[in-house]
């Protein structure tokens, strides 16, 4: 699922994750709303709630980031 070589690789969750990053990075703040970065990524790559959850778990598993009451915070 992170690099499955059996869908298209916009469908991987290290993919989903590289777009989570890049709209972090392009926030001001350190601290980031859950559903305003979902809809960020929304708008460009059609993805689901879920597949945005599970890479938003990967990163945090990675520590790229944190997850506190609906606020995404940036590690990096």
């Amino acid at each position: 699922m992170i690099l499955n070589k059996d869908i298209n690789p916009e469908h991987s969750l290290y993919f989903i994750g590289s777009l989570i990053i890049n709209e972090l990075i392009r926030s001001d703040d350190k601290n980031s709303d859950f559903l305003e970065v979902y809809r960020g990524i929304r708008d460009n790559h059609p993805i689901t709630m879920n597949i945005f959850t599970l890479s938003l778990d990967w990163l945090f598993l990675n520590g790229v980031v944190d997850i506190k009451k609906g606020k995404i915070e940036k590690c990096f």
